[in-house]
């Protein structure tokens, strides 16, 4: 939790409120993350419905907000005394980017992910045999840094800024348009989309860089009778170069789905047979684990490209932290500031923006498999 030091003014607003900054950043964070609420002053569970209400009266104290229909006052508000309501709320901010990562199964599965402070660095260590690719050339206030060791070295994956505008979330939220829960999730999810693409980008380029790339490891073809023995071959390659490791397959639903073809589902566990019905995938091929990636489009609009190719499926090894060739480094400490000069022809209300550090690399130190579905 942040150090903070306030306003005389923000110090009577909990005051008088009969709570202080760690009361109301635990409220903030149990709302945004499901949580059940107790209020131990009463003895008793709260509704979302009182949570909210309770944040955004403190807002509107804070930021001292009499009335969300005066536009003036609402602007002049934000512009005076955002600061301090901005540094509030950065806390919940960074626990809901965390906590959609950590429940990604995905994200599990692929990432190694270790969160550093600024300035700070965390290494990774590789083996020798493996081959190193870091995504980000690096501008923060270090670049990757290797260090030889006995029988490997480690590396330091650099973090770059990324930047998420929230301008219009927040204007939202302080004229009781959205709650507290919208907001929160307008922020994190952004954060969220952001990092997983450059994962994904890091994933699918990783299959280039495998020590062989061979048949035995990397097909191509529609998934049918036909291509069920090379398909199942690359599974047992996998795990076989692996150490007997077990292996699960990673792709988008409408990917996952087509395995069905491979497999006669009628003969399945009714467990089975549920998970198409619920999922589009069969959940389990013959004793190897499916594992989705939710798709979504590229930008804003329900249309175009996919961030996530649907055509291609990852045969993953599952070997432990050390093994998984994403390396992910977050450095947390999400900010909101200003960012825009204001202007006759700007809002104040459009002049927010979230900024948080973050880096991707890939180390390929297991061998793995990849398929490409055609038609």
């Amino acid at each position: 939790m942040r150090n903070l030091t306030f306003s005389d003014r923000v110090k009577n607003v909990f005051s008088s409120l009969n709570t202080d900054y760690e009361s109301m950043n635990n409220l903030m964070q149990d709302l945004a993350l499901g949580r059940e609420i107790y209020d131990a002053e009463n003895d008793r569970v709260i509704s979302k419905a009182e949570a909210n209400a309770k944040i955004l009266d403190f807002s509107h104290k804070v930021l001292g907000i009499s009335d969300v229909n005066d536009a003036k006052q609402v602007r002049r508000a934000l512009r005076d005394n955002g600061r301090e309501w901005l540094d509030i709320i950065e806390d919940t901010v960074d626990m809901k980017i965390t906590s959609g990562l950590q429940e990604s199964d995905w994200f599990n599965e692929l990432v190694d992910s270790k969160g550093i402070g600024y300035h700070d660095r965390q290494d990774f260590y590789i083996p020798d045999d493996a081959v190193l690719s870091v995504a980000k050339a690096g501008t923060s206030h270090h670049d990757h840094i290797l260090q030889r060791l006995s029988g490997g070295q480690t590396v330091s994956i650099p973090t770059e800024l990324y930047v998420v505008k929230v301008g219009a979330d927040i204007n939202r939220y302080v004229t009781g348009q959205v709650d507290w829960n919208r907001l929160v999730d307008a922020i994190s999810e952004a954060f969220t989309k952001e990092i997983q693409t450059e994962i994904y980008a890091e994933v699918t380029n990783a299959a280039t860089k495998l020590p062989v790339t061979g048949p035995e490891y990397i097909g191509t073809g529609a998934l049918a009778a036909g291509t069920k023995a090379q398909f199942d071959a690359i599974i047992d390659n996998v795990s076989a170069a692996n150490n007997g490791a077990e292996v699960v397959i990673l792709g988008t639903k409408s990917g996952l789905s087509k395995i069905s073809a491979l497999a006669d589902v009628d003969w399945g566990a009714n467990a089975q047979k549920d998970s198409v019905m619920n999922s589009g995938n069969i959940g389990i091929y013959e004793g190897t684990r499916l594992v989705t990636i939710p798709n979504r489009f590229v930008g804003k609009k329900p249309t175009g490209a996919k961030v996530f190719n649907p055509n291609v499926l990852m045969i993953l090894p599952v070997i432990g932290e050390e093994g998984k060739f994403v390396k992910f480094v977050d450095e947390g400490d999400t900010q909101i500031i200003e960012s825009l000069e204001r202007g006759d022809y700007i809002s104040d209300l459009q002049t927010y923006e979230v900024q948080r550090r973050f880096g991707v690399g890939t180390v390929i130190a297991r061998q793995f498999g990849k398929w490409t579905i055609t038609p």
